[in-house]
């Protein structure tokens, strides 16, 4: 059985299995190879999480659409560097296939992560496993030191929630500080799911709990000068959310429901 001893970490496991999911339906909605060949390997209890549909499709949707930002820097930035913040066993750079064979594509995560990354979801040509907290500022000097021009795209998936608020801000003005002409695309917890994250479909599972809230998608825009909104999504916003059913009701006529899981995006100037 798989024993990961940071409950945070071990939650990276939930986006796998709801891909997995999201790989059995007869029309995926991103049907995530790496997914579909990992999960059957692994000796985990994923069962716990097979009802949690909200997520299924939350996840999926989340995934893809980051996807396409991620895409669109590579488009326009052709010296782009793409780093994943809290990887866990994600494979967007598997998925982007052509569209980012020559974009160089780190991985960061825990130590206990990253080797349990690299048993199962070896690096691929172009791709860097780092094996460091979000929060240390030594990976960033690194990364600068690498890329001194390149334009950096930071994808922090199902990761901020987590921590404390002081860390999350201390994290962004990091990165504002040393990646100017960079992106930001990540998503943040509303005070209604934080509130409730013991009834949350697939985390009242889990060993972890909720803690970031952010209720305005313009508060990071206060912890820096240079870090300026440039998009916000609700899952409404997505027609696939109509998968979800009930709750995609709920999502579209009550307001703290609707905003208490968004899609964001940053430019750093």
């Amino acid at each position: 059985m798989l024993k990961i001893q940071n409950a945070v970490s071990e939650t990276l496991l939930i986006p796998l299995y709801m891909k997995y999911l999201d790989a059995q339906e007869p029309a995926p909605i991103l049907n995530d190879p790496a997914a579909a060949r990992l999960v059957p390997q692994i000796d985990y209890d994923f069962a716990k999480f097979r009802l949690a549909r909200r997520s299924q499709i939350g996840t999926a949707l989340r995934a893809r659409y980051f996807d396409q930002l991620t895409a669109d820097f590579i488009r326009r930035k052709p010296e782009a560097v793409v780093v994943a913040v809290g990887c866990g066993l994600d494979s967007r750079y598997e998925r982007l296939g052509q569209a980012a064979a020559h974009t160089p594509f780190y991985q960061l995560d825990l130590p206990d992560v990253i080797a349990l990354r690299r048993e199962l979801l070896p690096p691929l040509p172009n791709e860097t496993l780092l094996a460091a907290s979000a929060f240390s500022t030594d990976w960033m000097n690194d990364l600068r030191q690498r890329h001194p021009h390149s334009p950096c795209f930071f994808v922090l998936e199902g990761v901020l929630m987590y921590f404390p608020e002081p860390d999350v801000r201390s994290l962004f003005q990091n990165l504002a500080q040393r990646f100017p002409g960079g992106e930001l695309a990540f998503d943040v917890a509303g005070s209604f799911m934080v509130n409730h994250s013991d009834q949350h479909d697939a985390l009242k599972h889990a060993r972890a709990q909720f803690d970031f809230a952010c209720d305005d998608d313009r508060q990071m825009e206060a912890w820096a000068d240079n870090l300026h909104l440039v998009s916000a999504k609700h899952m409404t916003d997505f027609p696939a959310a109509r998968r979800i059913g009930f709750s995609y009701w709920l999502m579209r006529t009550i307001a703290k429901i609707r905003n208490s899981y968004r899609l964001l995006h940053y430019h750093i100037s």
